[in-house]
């Protein structure tokens, strides 16, 4: 179980947070950046190849800027938790989104949408690296596209096996789903009446997120010592498919 020193399991609700944050960040790009999505790369490689065939290097190569920035972050991502232990990066990355969050929001008003662009696609590939598995379930918090699949996969699998464990399996991925949806809705208003100050919603979001780390590595500590161990390790881990 994980974050098992509150004695429930908190996981689905990190979870949800993230995915309100995945939904937010599209459409914070979308309605205040010039209609562009930063979650995922597709675009961007598009676009990139799109221009230099098109004999457009110049206006090509500015997509470059997302594509390396969420490369960055996905081999961080890969190589900065092995310096860890095992509580401690999923509560860096939110200390990190949650100081990202209120750059982006203090950013001058001039300042080029790439700055944006290229910062929202380095959070949301340490996000998608980071948070990857619920309870065994391999999913994304800032996309939508496999959590769709895997929704319909295990619904058919339920129905035709006749397998609460295969609804159960959709449910959760239908859960990610509409929390993304959430994040939209919160995004799409929060664009409306904060406009570029916006992001400071996201930092508020992840600020309980960031208690519960720090009040559940507190405490796996202390019963770690009262029962003569070292630090206890229970926070939410990496779960990761090898």
């Amino acid at each position: 179980m994980l974050f098992k020193n509150f004695k429930i399991d908190l996981a689905p609700l990190i979870y949800a947070i993230f995915a309100v944050i995945g939904g937010f960040l599209e459409v914070f790009t979308f309605l205040l950046h010039d209609g562009v999505f930063c979650n995922a790369q597709t675009g961007n490689v598009v676009m990139l190849v799109l221009n230099l065939v098109q004999g457009h290097p110049a206006d090509g190569l500015r997509y470059l800027y997302s594509i390396l920035a969420y490369v960055l972050g996905i081999v961080l991502t890969a190589v900065i938790p092995d310096r860890f232990a095992k509580s401690a990066w999923p509560m860096a990355v939110t200390i990190i989104e949650i100081a990202v969050f209120i750059i982006l929001a203090v950013l001058p008003e001039g300042a080029s949408d790439w700055y944006v662009y290229a910062t929202v696609s380095f959070l949301c590939a340490v996000q998608y690296n980071t948070f990857t598995k619920l309870h065994g379930n391999s999913l994304a918090t800032t996309f939508c596209t496999n959590n769709l699949r895997q929704i319909f996969l295990h619904l058919v699998r339920g129905v035709r096996e006749k397998s609460g464990a295969e609804y159960r399996k959709s449910g959760a991925y239908l859960f990610i789903v509409l929390c993304f949806a959430l994040g939209v809705v919160v995004g799409a208003f929060a664009a409306e009446g904060l406009g570029r100050w916006s992001p400071f919603v996201c930092a508020a979001c992840l600020l309980p997120v960031l208690a519960l780390f720090i009040a559940d590595k507190a405490m796996g500590r202390r019963g770690g010592a009262q029962r003569g161990e070292g630090g206890g390790e229970n926070a939410l881990p990496q779960e990761r498919e090898e």
